[in-house]
């Protein structure tokens, strides 16, 4: 979900040496098989869903945080978080009956609530809100999910839709921040916050919502120019003068590099089976950069400028992505998949990737829940 921000404040850095490890501190889930840490993961979010249908909480354990306003970024961290675990536990395989009403309730809040401002000039969390609520809006819609009837769910995803076009910017992106203007237009865009709305406006029109054929249009340019020739992506257009940064090298794009590849494929197929493979490729050819940042507290501090909020992202994606290829793909690439997100289970159920307020733990087993859940091996055909 890339929930946390980008920025790195003198705060953090100043306390970076007494801020605990918390990849190191916390100890390692037991070894557990894909069905029963999905069955963990349902149980944890049952457990910890709050009392009015939403997941996480605005609260910290540490001395410093990334920025978030008061009350828009939380809102906006809220929505987005409670989006990725009702579509975790809507697409697990097993439904028992505390799951459905679980989701019921959640899919109520969100017909109420996803739809967040933007918190100030500068913050857009929001976006991570208005995508994610979309897609999970979209696929109640596919499937008739109960908790909110067809009419609001159809009146929430226009207003998001619409709202999408707003935060659009003018070279086609989705961003989380903006400091450069503060204009009512962002003027800063990244290439995976664009491929994770871009997603959820294709999802939304096979659903059968209408969206504008101009914010598509823009959305896809803006990836494909974020595109390098390696099949790596640039970190955001702005990066185009400086391509060979380390977040813009595989080390540090594998893991964004799905989404991207996922929204190119949707709905105009710009990207063949063989771009998608050479992904996937990607994302296990470089692991070590990806685990080498998981937890770690300060944003962008490990190799090739990872980021611990990159890990269960890219993860889900790669997942998705692989739902488009044949299944001798899923053999090679299922099992890297699953074998990476349980590195980041704990043994109370849960997953996470990096310390975010009180959210990291449920949007980490959103995320976790969507990835083991479409990682499966597909039913025999009759």
């Amino acid at each position: 979900m890339r929930l946390g921000g980008a920025l790195l404040f003198a705060a953090a850095l100043a306390g970076a040496q007494e801020a605990p490890n918390l990849a190191r501190e916390l100890p390692p889930a037991a070894k557990v098989t894909p069905d029963e840490a999905i069955r963990g993961a349902i149980g944890w979010l049952v457990k910890n869903q709050n009392a009015d249908g939403s997941w996480g909480k605005a609260t910290s354990g540490r001395t410093w945080e990334v920025t978030a306003a008061v009350p828009g970024g939380h809102q906006a961290f809220k929505a987005a978080s409670t989006a990725l675990c009702w579509l975790g536990l809507n697409d697990a395989p097993h439904q028992p009956e505390e799951s459905i009403e679980a989701q019921k309730r959640a899919l109520a809040w969100m017909v109420k609530n996803v739809r967040v401002k933007r918190a100030r000039s500068g913050e857009l969390y929001n976006t991570w809100a208005l995508g994610y609520g979309l897609q999970a809006i979209a696929q109640a819609i596919r499937k008739k999910a109960p908790g909110a009837s067809e009419e609001e769910l159809k009146a929430v995803a226009d207003e998001l839709v619409r709202a999408l076009g707003i935060y659009q910017t003018p070279d086609g992106g989705w961003g989380y921040y903006d400091f450069q203007t503060g204009s009512y237009k962002p003027s800063w865009s990244t290439s995976f916050t664009t491929a994770t709305c871009l997603v959820a406006l294709r999802e939304a029109e096979i659903a059968g919502v209408s969206v504008p054929p101009k914010v598509l249009a823009k959305a896809r340019d803006h990836v494909l120019a974020c595109r390098k020739p390696d099949g790596t992506y640039l970190y955001g257009s702005y990066m185009k003068y400086g391509p060979n940064h380390g977040v813009n090298k595989a080390g540090g794009s594998s893991l964004r590099t799905q989404a991207c590849n996922l929204a190119l494929r949707l709905g105009e197929g710009t990207l063949d089976d063989e771009a998608l493979r050479d992904g996937l490729e990607q994302l296990a050819e470089q692991h070590r950069f990806a685990i080498a940042g998981l937890r770690r507290p300060i944003p962008h501090e490990s190799h090739y400028a990872v980021s611990g909020y990159f890990y269960l992202y890219g993860q889900m994606y790669g997942a998705r992505v692989l739902e488009l290829l044949p299944e001798a793909d899923r053999r090679i690439h299922g099992p890297k998949i699953i074998e990476s997100v349980l590195k980041a289970r704990q043994p109370d159920g849960s997953f996470w990737d990096y310390p975010l307020y009180g959210y990291h733990k449920p949007y980490g087993t959103g995320y976790a829940l969507i990835t083991l859940s479409r990682c499966l091996p597909r039913p025999a055909a009759d």
